[in-house]
Protein backbone atom coordinates (compact mmCIF):
# COMPACT_ATOMS: atom_id res chain seq x y z
CA UNK A 1 0.00 0.00 0.00
CA UNK A 2 2.91 2.32 0.63
CA UNK A 3 3.99 2.05 -2.98
CA UNK A 4 0.63 3.30 -4.27
CA UNK A 5 0.95 6.38 -2.07
CA UNK A 6 4.37 7.11 -3.53
CA UNK A 7 3.02 6.93 -7.05
CA UNK A 8 0.20 9.32 -6.11
CA UNK A 9 2.68 11.71 -4.44
CA UNK A 10 4.91 11.74 -7.53
CA UNK A 11 1.91 12.43 -9.73
CA UNK A 12 0.80 15.17 -7.34
CA UNK A 13 4.26 16.78 -7.55
CA UNK A 14 4.05 16.71 -11.34
CA UNK A 15 0.60 18.30 -11.21
CA UNK A 16 1.81 20.99 -8.81
CA UNK A 17 4.85 21.77 -11.00
CA UNK A 18 2.63 21.94 -14.09
CA UNK A 19 0.18 24.31 -12.38
CA UNK A 20 3.02 26.54 -11.16
CA UNK A 21 4.54 26.73 -14.66
CA UNK A 22 1.14 27.52 -16.20
CA UNK A 23 0.60 30.32 -13.67
CA UNK A 24 4.06 31.73 -14.43
CA UNK A 25 3.40 31.56 -18.17
CA UNK A 26 0.07 33.40 -17.81
CA UNK A 27 1.71 36.08 -15.63
CA UNK A 28 4.49 36.51 -18.20
CA UNK A 29 1.97 36.89 -21.02
CA UNK A 30 0.05 39.55 -19.07
CA UNK A 31 3.31 41.33 -18.25
CA UNK A 32 4.40 41.38 -21.91
CA UNK A 33 1.01 42.63 -23.08
CA UNK A 34 1.05 45.38 -20.47
CA UNK A 35 4.63 46.34 -21.29
CA UNK A 36 4.12 46.64 -25.05
CA UNK A 37 0.70 48.27 -24.89
CA UNK A 38 2.02 50.84 -22.40
CA UNK A 39 4.85 51.91 -24.76
CA UNK A 40 2.47 52.51 -27.65
CA UNK A 41 0.45 54.95 -25.57
CA UNK A 42 3.57 56.82 -24.46
CA UNK A 43 4.79 57.22 -28.06
CA UNK A 44 1.54 58.80 -29.21
CA UNK A 45 1.54 61.26 -26.30
CA UNK A 46 5.14 62.27 -27.08
CA UNK A 47 4.22 62.98 -30.70
CA UNK A 48 1.23 65.09 -29.74
CA UNK A 49 3.22 67.14 -27.24
CA UNK A 50 6.06 67.77 -29.72
CA UNK A 51 4.04 70.31 -31.70
CA UNK A 52 3.10 72.72 -28.93
CA UNK A 53 5.61 75.59 -29.12
CA UNK A 54 4.83 79.28 -28.92
CA UNK A 55 6.71 80.79 -31.91
CA UNK A 56 9.66 82.96 -30.97
CA UNK A 57 13.26 83.08 -29.82
CA UNK A 58 14.01 81.65 -26.39
CA UNK A 59 17.26 82.22 -24.52
CA UNK A 60 19.16 80.33 -21.85
CA UNK A 61 22.46 81.40 -20.31
CA UNK A 62 25.47 79.08 -20.12
CA UNK A 63 28.56 79.71 -18.02
CA UNK A 64 31.72 78.72 -19.91
CA UNK A 65 34.55 79.31 -17.51
CA UNK A 66 34.32 82.99 -16.57
CA UNK A 67 32.29 83.90 -19.65
CA UNK A 68 28.52 83.86 -19.85
CA UNK A 69 26.98 83.19 -23.25
CA UNK A 70 23.35 83.06 -24.31
CA UNK A 71 22.03 80.07 -26.21
CA UNK A 72 19.13 81.14 -28.43
CA UNK A 73 16.60 78.62 -29.71
CA UNK A 74 14.31 79.77 -32.51
CA UNK A 75 11.02 77.87 -32.83
CA UNK A 76 7.82 78.15 -34.77
CA UNK A 77 4.53 76.51 -33.87
CA UNK A 78 5.66 72.89 -34.35
CA UNK A 79 9.33 72.96 -35.33
CA UNK A 80 12.75 73.99 -34.01
CA UNK A 81 14.24 76.29 -36.64
CA UNK A 82 17.72 76.84 -35.24
CA UNK A 83 20.08 77.15 -32.30
CA UNK A 84 22.75 79.85 -31.96
CA UNK A 85 25.11 81.17 -29.30
CA UNK A 86 25.33 84.92 -28.68
CA UNK A 87 27.93 86.38 -28.30
CA UNK A 88 30.34 83.80 -29.72
CA UNK A 89 33.60 85.62 -29.14
CA UNK A 90 37.04 84.51 -30.22
CA UNK A 91 38.14 83.84 -26.65
CA UNK A 92 35.28 81.36 -26.21
CA UNK A 93 36.00 79.54 -29.48
CA UNK A 94 39.68 79.36 -28.51
CA UNK A 95 38.97 77.86 -25.08
CA UNK A 96 36.17 75.57 -26.35
CA UNK A 97 37.07 74.55 -29.92
CA UNK A 98 34.35 71.88 -30.21
CA UNK A 99 31.57 74.28 -29.25
CA UNK A 100 30.91 75.66 -32.72
CA UNK A 101 30.98 72.37 -34.61
CA UNK A 102 28.92 70.59 -31.97
CA UNK A 103 26.33 73.37 -31.99
CA UNK A 104 26.08 73.26 -35.79
CA UNK A 105 25.61 69.47 -35.68
CA UNK A 106 22.86 69.67 -33.05
CA UNK A 107 21.17 72.64 -34.74
CA UNK A 108 21.03 70.91 -38.13
CA UNK A 109 19.57 67.74 -36.61
CA UNK A 110 16.90 69.71 -34.76
CA UNK A 111 16.09 71.71 -37.90
CA UNK A 112 15.63 68.41 -39.77
CA UNK A 113 12.91 67.46 -37.29
CA UNK A 114 14.83 65.02 -35.09
CA UNK A 115 13.50 65.15 -31.50
CA UNK A 116 15.88 66.49 -28.86
CA UNK A 117 16.03 63.11 -27.10
CA UNK A 118 17.22 61.39 -30.31
CA UNK A 119 19.98 63.82 -31.31
CA UNK A 120 23.28 62.01 -31.90
CA UNK A 121 26.69 63.52 -31.25
CA UNK A 122 30.33 62.61 -31.77
CA UNK A 123 32.14 60.74 -29.03
CA UNK A 124 34.82 63.41 -28.94
CA UNK A 125 32.30 66.11 -27.98
CA UNK A 126 30.03 64.28 -25.52
CA UNK A 127 30.54 66.73 -22.66
CA UNK A 128 30.05 69.78 -24.87
CA UNK A 129 26.96 68.21 -26.44
CA UNK A 130 25.46 67.36 -23.04
CA UNK A 131 25.87 70.97 -21.87
CA UNK A 132 24.30 72.29 -25.08
CA UNK A 133 21.43 69.77 -25.06
CA UNK A 134 20.62 70.61 -21.43
CA UNK A 135 20.57 74.32 -22.27
CA UNK A 136 18.39 73.71 -25.35
CA UNK A 137 15.99 71.70 -23.22
CA UNK A 138 15.78 74.56 -20.70
CA UNK A 139 15.03 77.02 -23.49
CA UNK A 140 12.37 74.74 -24.99
CA UNK A 141 10.66 74.49 -21.60
CA UNK A 142 10.00 78.23 -21.94
CA UNK A 143 8.58 77.70 -25.44
CA UNK A 144 6.03 75.04 -24.52
CA UNK A 145 2.41 76.23 -24.61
Amino acid sequence: MGSKTRIVILRMKEIIYTVVFIILAVCMIFFLIFMFSHNKGADTSDQSSAATYVPGVYTTSIMLGDEQVDLQVTVDENHINGVTIQPLEESITTMYPLLGSCLENISSQLADGIPLSEVTTDESSQYTASVLLKAIDQALEKAVK
